[in-house]
């Protein structure tokens, strides 16, 4: 179960890198905390449990922006050379 949420959050993390810009991290991180916090404290999680999950969370949403921002540069400099070549063949 745990690894399906990670996996989940590693995808939202390349989407969010593909789309917009390094401040929509913060409310990702936000809420992303918040929620697995409540999630814990709602299953009666102990508190180091909370935390790893938290982190481990977190780290996976900022690694998949990582990798979605990679992504995005690739697109573009793929555009950016096709670009360059039409117009030196004009």
């Amino acid at each position: 179960m745990a690894l399906e949420i990670v996996f989940i959050h590693v995808l939202a993390g390349v989407a969010l890198g593909l789309r917009f810009k390094v401040l929509i991290l913060v409310p990702a991180v936000t809420l992303t905390m918040s929620f697995s916090a409540i999630v814990g404290v709602a299953r009666g999680d102990m508190f180091w449990s909370i935390a790893i999950a938290m982190i481990l969370l977190v780290t996976a949403i900022q690694v998949g922006y990582l990798v979605g921002i990679l992504i995005r540069a690739k697109i573009e400099r793929s555009e950016r050379r096709s670009q360059c070549r039409s117009a030196v063949t004009m």
